[in-house]
């Protein structure tokens, strides 16, 4: 649960949001503000969110929401869009994986990135596409006279924090700011492009984290290529780092600022500088993903800071909410019920 004196922290420090030339470190609390802010894309009004993370006083008005079909099924794309005029500062926030049919949809179009964004990489066709239907409504909110010097947040959470990773270096890529006027912090973020955007999405975005959990399987997908000239130490489970030279497979942006255990407050987290730049072979990266048993790796992409990100979003991000701990069921057939079951707990 979220206390008082840790919501009243975040007030602190977003009252204090305008970006500086030393605003360039991790800032946890910074991050569990904006995983409010992206929880709340899973619901139909974002609002009961908003009002419990920011102060009236800081005037943190919706100016958009928006929903588009986002492929032949019917499966929305979908975020809103905050302004606020004390901080001068704009939120753009992407909503996460909707259906079952749409998680489907993605992974038959993540095996490998195929679609060229804009001469900056290759990247998903799936999130390309979504990036296209949602753009307008970035642009539109961006280029509006009075807020045209607001710097940027973008944040999202899986599917998300796909969309705000094609977002952020289209703002700069297209002149509506500067790179030094973004922020990105992502949650369970898949890879969205090749080694080639990769690089650009840095050049562009220097200030761009993905927060991933544990052992959440998402950040996993789809598959970078392997580097076949590292050789597994003898007793160790195999896994193998990404090449740092191919461009055929997936491919992380980014810093990676990963959490081994829970996120519950004060918990440890590593800041993944080490090499592949990108892809730290350290960091999660480290432990082979066992596809015959992910039913944790999914409840961790589900959880991050201690919440259920979808419903508590639903819930109005309401620090009173509880949530259930991991799994005990493992194996394919629990992964399966998971995502698929009765009860419909999508990624």
């Amino acid at each position: 649960m979220l206390s008082s004196f840790f919501l009243f922290s975040l007030l602190i420090v977003v009252a204090h949001a305008i970006f500086g030339p030393d605003d360039t470190q991790y800032n946890e609390t910074e991050a569990r503000m904006l995983l409010n802010l992206a929880a709340a894309a899973y619901s139909l009004d974002a609002t009961p969110c908003l009002q419990r993370t920011f102060t009236p006083a800081e005037n943190q008005i919706l100016l958009s929401s928006f929903s588009v079909k986002c492929d032949f099924v019917g499966n929305p794309c979908a975020g809103y869009i905050v302004v606020s005029d004390v901080l001068q500062q704009i939120t753009v926030v992407f909503r996460g994986t909707k259906t079952s049919s749409q998680l489907l949809l993605e992974g038959w179009t993540t095996l490998k990135p195929s679609a060229d964004f804009y001469g900056m990489g290759l990247v998903n066709s799936y999130f390309r596409s979504g990036h296209e239907k949602t753009w307008q409504y970035v642009q539109d909110a961006l280029s509006i006279p009075q807020y045209q010097n607001y710097d940027v947040y973008v944040t999202g959470h899986s599917l998300g924090g796909a969309l705000a990773g094609l977002c952020a270096p289209r703002i700069v890529h297209d002149g509506l700011r500067q790179s030094h006027q973004i922020k990105v912090v992502t949650f369970g973020e898949p890879r969205v492009g090749n080694l080639d955007f990769s690089h650009t999405y840095d050049q562009l975005v220097p200030y761009s984290f993905r927060v991933t959990h544990a052992i959440d399987v998402v950040p996993h997908l789809p598959a970078c290529v392997k580097d076949l000239s590292y050789t597994p130490p003898v007793g160790s489970d195999g896994s193998m780092p990404c090449d740092p030279v191919s461009t055929n497979g997936g491919y992380h942006h980014g810093l990676e600022i990963w959490y081994p255990g829970n996120m519950t407050q004060g918990s440890p987290y590593m800041v993944c500088t080490g090499l592949p730049r990108d892809e730290d072979f350290s960091c999660s990266n480290g432990p082979k993903v066992n596809l015959d048993d992910t039913t944790q790796g999914v409840w961790d992409h589900r959880n991050y800071f201690g919440v259920e990100v979808p419903d508590f979003g639903k819930g109005g991000c309401d620090p009173s909410m509880t949530f259930k701990g991991p799994p005990t069921k493992t194996g394919v057939l629990s992964l399966v019920s998971s995502v698929f079951g009765r009860r419909k707990r999508f990624v």
